[in-house]
């Protein structure tokens, strides 16, 4: 049966401790959980981007003992750069690998969390790009606009910015719940057409977790 109430998580990058701050009204509630992506990266607190994901591993695996309806976990683009770093370690191109591995510390990869990441790969594989829940849509980083659910491309639903945000509806019969860009004031945003909840955690002490009716 479909929980009544879900509750949004947005970009947690390592915040650990803000994240069990923001869990605790919520679990026994009933609902269920959606992250938005981007667990880590930029962790603000020693450890931080181990504990998140062990967390939340943790209640996705035994939701009903936290008193939850499930959790669902999205890809972020920072689960997309550590899995890209992952493969190519794995296919054995060097220059590749250096390449990737560059561009995830560049984006605030803590080289420590490397091994335990390893072990945690198959199920950052698994992670999916959206989902919907009645009337929201729930994706890390936008849509492009005016392009069917079917086809948008797996790119844009990680990195996009200005063409969803700037756009004044994107077409789909959703309000998409979204992370990936955190306003100056880090503030939700509340548009008819979509909800952006990245209040900038690692850098404003602000991690949100919004409940929604489906």
């Amino acid at each position: 049966m479909p929980a009544e109430r879900v509750v949004a998580i947005g970009d947690v990058h390592g915040c650990a401790t803000l994240l069990e701050q923001e869990l605790q009204p919520h679990l026994h509630s009933g609902a269920e959980l959606i992250i938005l992506g981007d667990l880590f990266d930029r962790a603000p607190e020693p450890g931080g981007d181990l504990r998140v994901l062990e967390r939340v591993r943790q209640l996705q695996q035994e939701p009903g003992r936290h008193g939850l309806a499930g959790v669902t976990v999205l890809r972020g683009n920072h689960e997309q750069m550590l899995l890209d770093l992952l493969e190519a370690e794995r296919g054995g191109d060097r220059a590749r690998a250096a390449a990737a591995r560059g561009l995830w510390r560049s984006n605030g990869g803590d080289p420590g969390f490397l091994p335990a990441a390893r072990e945690h790969r198959r199920w950052l594989e698994a992670l999916p790009h959206t989902a919907i829940r009645g009337r929201h849509l729930f994706v890390h980083a936008g849509v492009r606009p005016w392009v069917r659910l079917e086809r948008q491309n797996p790119d844009d639903l990680l990195w996009i910015r200005r063409p969803f945000l700037e756009a004044p509806e994107h077409g789909l019969p959703y309000t998409v719940v979204h992370g990936h860009t955190f306003r100056p004031d880090f503030r939700i945003t509340r548009l008819p057409h979509r909800i952006g909840i990245d209040t900038g955690a690692y850098c404003s002490g602000r991690l949100t977790a919004l409940p929604l009716t489906p």
